[in-house]
């Protein structure tokens, strides 16, 4: 009996040391992938905040956007832009150190096709792309609903800091022109003015102070972008209703068909610009708005300027960006 108790003791001791030894299994942390966006239904060219909720603590993130912009994107929280219309999957798959999931969320994003307005405004945020003062090229500045002010969001010269009203006392005079006093780098506010042209995505800025040395710059709009609504052509005839060199407006340009070149057909200066010289020479079509071409001036040569659609085809608006003497003009189609 006591052989029989000792073995039955020492027994009970290998397995108390057998049990107490074992490892306890880790638990696996399981990932579920889920998500949101704060708007599924958007106009053309608005962007999209997305929104992670998956569970299960993940450390990375794969989404893909159909028809987004970007197309994919590895952040947690992305913002998209949608650029046409139409109806988009949203895919995510997240991952943590156990394990992976994915959720698709099928025709999640409908994206409508934006109205091309009867007329434009300058609500929205624009970015200076091109001008004869080139260091203030990729400025920024956003323009609130109430259309008064122009404020700088981003800028690329110290002259300027973000919260800054660059464009200040703004006044609308017709359904694409608006005069604003513009905020020079001295600090200093000049009389300017602003021009929508023919698909409210750019502006021409410019002024008719009668200088030679006038500012001429084209915004274009980064916040979203409107449709293109017609291919405009030039070959209309045209009158140079306003400049920064007055005793020529009144001049009447006559384009030709196949828009290569503008024939004087009336002029205030019969000795620099006589009937039938061609003011415009060598025209070229860079867009549906927009021509470059070389320009007649008063000794007789010919310079290069640019030419500008507006207001839906109704009147052109002429200068040039290479210069920091450069004409700025108007001119209605008859």
């Amino acid at each position: 009996m006591k052989n029989l108790s000792k073995i039955l003791t020492l027994g009970l001791i290998v397995l108390h040391f057998s049990c107490s030894d074992e490892e306890p299994m880790d638990e696996i942390n399981e990932v579920n992938a889920d998500f949101s966006a704060n708007q599924t239904t958007v106009d053309e060219g608005i962007e999209v905040n997305f929104s992670d909720q998956s569970t299960g603590n993940p450390v990375s993130w794969m989404w893909t956007f159909d028809g987004g912009d970007p197309a994919a994107s590895t952040e947690q929280n992305p913002v998209v832009k949608y650029p046409s219309a139409g109806v988009y999957d949203v895919i995510l798959t997240v991952e943590n150190m156990d394990t992976r999931d994915t959720e698709t969320k099928s025709g999640y994003i409908n994206v409508s096709e934006r109205e091309i307005p009867e007329e434009y405004n300058i609500i929205g945020t624009w970015e200076r792309v091109e001008s004869n003062f080139e260091p203030l090229n990729g400025m920024q500045v956003t323009v609130y609903e109430d259309e008064e002010e122009g404020i700088v969001i981003y800028s690329p010269s110290s002259s300027y800091s973000e919260d800054d009203i660059k464009w200040r006392n703004i006044e609308k005079l017709s359904e694409h022109e608006y005069v604003f006093e513009d905020r020079f780098t001295d600090g200093n506010y000049a009389e300017s003015s602003i021009f929508i042209l023919a698909y409210g995505n750019e502006l021409i800025i410019g002024n008719f102070n009668e200088a030679d040395a006038g500012s001429f710059q084209r915004w274009e709009r980064i916040d979203f972008q409107y449709p293109e609504d017609e291919d405009y052509s030039l070959a209309f005839s045209w009158e140079r209703t306003k400049s920064n060199n007055p005793p020529l407006d009144g001049m009447k340009v006559e384009v030709n068909m196949d828009e290569t070149t503008g024939t004087i057909t009336l002029t205030p200066d019969s000795d620099d610009f006589p009937l039938g010289a061609i003011k415009w020479m060598d025209i070229q079509k860079e867009g549906a708005n927009r021509f470059a071409f070389d320009d007649l001036v008063s000794d007789g040569s010919y310079g290069e300027a640019r030419l500008f659609i507006v207001g839906k085809g109704s009147e052109v608006i002429i200068g040039a960006f290479s210069t920091n003497y450069g004409s700025f003009q108007r001119w209605s189609r008859e």
